[in-house]
């Protein structure tokens, strides 16, 4: 069963009152349909400010039929990379994803609901020590991606170059990615996961699905800092018992790629 309550030190949960493959399929279940919403909300965030932000095609009305213009698909393009777009995409997504995991997760938990996400806060030793792991980590990947340039996201290059609106950019694109994406993976999924699995396959997974959630990066980045990172992540939340160990690890390294040069 799950091995996370206090902090820093991980603990059996209680036994559920359903059986494990009912209760891991049901969380199975919410984390699909959660990020399925946050998909939909993202893009229908995007194509709101694409209107909003070209009067010409807003003047024509929205319909299905606007969205296969060349002109439409155009703008698509542009500010589909454009920084201050995506940190508002980011957050509404984002904010209404977790307020929906959240729903689902207090419903079905009830009052286990903070043991099964791990909401407890980690102790200052796990907290020292998975933030110096987490700056070696760091540096490596960076060297990394110094001497192999082909590793530096164009992509992140083309997001961070057209920010102008920095708080937004830290709450869109730093707080609210790290929030999101550690309460879905290594909070609701990876809870579900440890009802059948130990420890090592659910993070695993978690891993996985975090690498195949960021397509917006080429293979090589996926598979040389993605996925490692996404590791790291897990282990992080599994033996620090916080959840929220892997979420300020998740904000640091989102930070960083701000203002450093190289990497994802």
């Amino acid at each position: 069963m799950e091995e996370l309550s206090a902090p820093g030190k991980p603990q059996p949960e209680p036994q559920p009152q359903r059986l494990p493959g009912l209760e891991m399929a049901r969380g199975l279940l919410y984390a699909a349909f959660t990020f399925t919403v946050f998909m939909f909300v993202q893009m229908a965030v995007l194509i709101w400010r694409i209107l909003a932000l070209t009067p010409s095609l807003a003047k024509e009305g929205f319909s299905l039929q606007l969205l296969d213009t060349p002109a439409f698909q155009a703008r698509w393009a542009e500010l589909g990379a454009n920084g201050n777009v995506l940190a508002w995409v980011s957050l509404l997504a984002g904010a209404a994803g977790l307020a929906l995991l959240l729903w689902f997760t207090i419903r079905w938990k009830r009052g286990r609901t903070p043991h099964f996400l791990a909401l407890g806060l980690p102790s200052l030793r796990a907290f020292f020590l998975w933030t110096a792991l987490f700056l070696v980590l760091f540096a490596a990947l960076e060297a990394i991606a110094f001497f192999l340039p082909d590793l530096n996201s164009d992509f992140m290059k083309k997001v961070l170059g057209s920010v102008t609106n920095y708080p937004m950019m830290v709450l869109g694109l730093g707080l609210m990615p790290a929030l999101f994406e550690e309460f879905l993976l290594r909070g609701l999924l990876y809870g579900s996961l440890r009802h059948t699995m130990e420890k090592h396959a659910a993070v695993a997974i978690t891993a996985g699905v975090f690498t195949v959630v960021h397509q917006q990066y080429d293979w090589y980045i996926l598979l040389l800092y993605v996925l490692p990172f996404g590791v790291f992540l897990g282990y992080a939340r599994a033996n620090s018992g916080s959840i929220w160990m892997s979420v300020f690890l998740h904000l640091l390294n989102n930070l960083a790629s701000m203002v450093l040069p190289y990497g994802p």
